[in-house]
Order: structure tokens, then sequence, then C-alpha cells
């Protein structure tokens, strides 16, 4: 393990928390837009850590500007050329409002070295996100174990909750392994994105699969295709641990074409969706939530290969 440069710390801190606290505050509303109106007061909640949430972006936005990576702003992984449109159709669907001036605050960032100065300010904002982000985790076991228990109905499906709940937990991880100064070997780190990652790419195959109406056979068919590569890919990273970090031969080329076309396949999905030209149960700010992270797990992969062509 390394230790971290102060100027290094706040770009990394501040290209993370960009990822992720919007990914955390649209986790929050898909709780919330899926209960049932007896449980109130537990949609209540979830649109208080949406809020909450927002507010942490707005303080990473503001530090960000002239300190993230130009890497992360270019990958489509903070915003995508739909996100403004997915907001105000969700906002017109469900009633919940979004604040569209912080999308457009977000796609107007510049990049640049991350400043020193920033270290104190920066790792506050860490310690204030790890607190809430823990916080939400309770929130999504607790959900977990009421629908586990047959105590609580909402629309999400089970695996969905785990999933966004194996997500924060990432993202803490992270965050608490930044403010110890920890840069892990690169080779170990994306051993460990890419075990971590291909897993979420399968699980949304999954979600969109079956979210879809049983009449898009054909995009049904191809979810699901995408479903068992992935599956497959992290089952053949999982011998990389057995190998002394070795990455076997061709498997960054395999990944790299893997979510390619997934992130392809989800950008066209989310335009369709937008177009109200497929049947389905998929909210248009789902399409592009899942098609950040797709552009988050290919901006870590090229990123990777370009190192590794490099070196």
């Amino acid at each position: 393990m390394f230790r971290l440069k102060r100027g290094e710390f706040v770009q990394k801190s501040l290209d993370l928390n960009l990822f992720f606290l919007r990914i955390m505050k649209e986790h929050s509303f898909f709780l919330q837009a899926a209960f049932i109106s007896r449980d109130q007061e537990l949609a209540e909640r979830a649109g208080r850590f949406s809020e909450t949430f927002e507010k942490l972006l707005e303080e990473a936005v503001r530090l960000a500007n002239g300190n993230a990576s130009r890497v992360v702003l270019k990958s489509g992984e903070i915003v995508t050329d739909n996100t403004l449109q997915a907001e105000k159709k969700t906002e017109f669907l469900t009633g919940v409002p979004f604040d569209t001036n912080l999308t457009r605050r977000e796609a107007a960032l510049k990049p640049g070295a991350g400043d020193p100065e920033l270290v104190d300010e920066v790792a506050n904002l860490n310690e204030k996100v790890i607190c809430k982000t823990k916080d939400l985790i309770e929130f999504k076991t607790e959900i977990l174990e009421g629908m586990l228990e047959c105590r609580l109905f909402t629309w999400n499906f089970p695996l969905l909750i785990e999933h966004i709940r194996r997500e924060a937990i990432f993202f803490v991880t992270h965050l608490e392994r930044l403010q110890k100064g920890i840069n892990l070997d690169p080779t170990a780190e994306i051993i460990e994105e890419k075990l971590f990652w291909d897993r979420i790419m399968a699980e949304h195959s999954l979600f969109i699969a079956h979210l879809l109406d049983p009449s898009e056979v054909s995009l049904i068919r191809t979810a699901d295709d995408f479903a068992r590569l992935f599956f497959k890919l992290e089952s053949r990273l999982k011998h990389v641990e057995d190998m002394n970090g070795c990455l076997p031969h061709g498997l960054l080329k395999d990944e790299i074409r893997a979510t390619r076309g997934i992130r392809d396949f989800k950008d066209t999905a989310t335009e369709l969706v937008l177009a109200c030209e497929i049947r389905s149960l998929i909210i248009p700010l789902l399409g592009d939530h899942v098609l950040r992270e797709a552009n988050h797990f290919l901006a870590i992969l090229t990123n990777t290969n370009e190192i590794i062509l490099n070196s």
C-alpha cells in the first residue's frame, strides 16, 4: 500500500464523491418512489436521505471545480447527455422535484490537479459523507429485512435493495481508505474494482430484463445475455486471487469489450425509455443511473489499460 500525496487525496476524494453522492441520492429516490401509501413514513425518510445527499453533492461540486480529474469529468459517470432530460421526465412522472441547476453545474465543471490547501475541507466532507452513507446502509438493511420477513411491501426487488446496499458499503470502504491516506497497489485495485463491478453489471442486466414488458422479447434476451456474460467474467476474475495478482492474458480486453457493449445497450435503452418507444417499468432516471455506472466502470478499465500499455 502507498501513501497518498495531499493533492492526490483531494482529487481522488472529489472524483469519488462526484460519482457516488449522485448515486446515493438517486438510490434514496428509488426507495422513496417504490413505497405504497401505508408506508408514507418510510417514503418520507427516503426523501430526507435524498435531500441530504443532494446537499452533500452540492458541497462536492463547489469544491470540485478545478480540482477533479479530466478522466472522470469526461467519462460520463458524473452526468450524461440525457441526465437532465431524465430528471425532468422523472419529475413529471412522479411529482418528486429534482435540482436540475445542480446537474447543469456538474456538467460545467472544469478539471484540474487537486489543491493541497483543500485537504482539511475535503477530509471534513468525506467524514460527513461516511456518516450519512452508513445511516443509509442501515435504512436499506431495515427495508431488506422487512421485505424478507414479509412485514413490508415495496415495488423494488429484494435483490435491488441488496444491490444498492452493496454499492453504499463499497463507497464507504473507498472513502475510509482515502481518509487513512491509503493508495492500493494498481493490480490489487483493478482486481477489487472488476470483481465488484462485474457483479453490478450482471445484476443491472437482470433488473432490466425483469422490468421490461414481457412483449419486449428481443431486449429481454439481450439483457439476459449480458447477465450471463458478466457473471462469467466475474467467475474468471475470482481466479486471479489465486494467481498472485497476475491478470490472465486477454481478460482486460474482454472486460473492456463487454463493458462497452452493456454501456451502449443501456444508452440505447435509456433513449428509448425517454422517447416512450419501449414498454417497461423502467423510470427514465433509473436508465440514466445504470448508464453512469457502466461509464464509471469503463473509465476504470480503459485507464488501467492505458497505464499497462504505457508501462
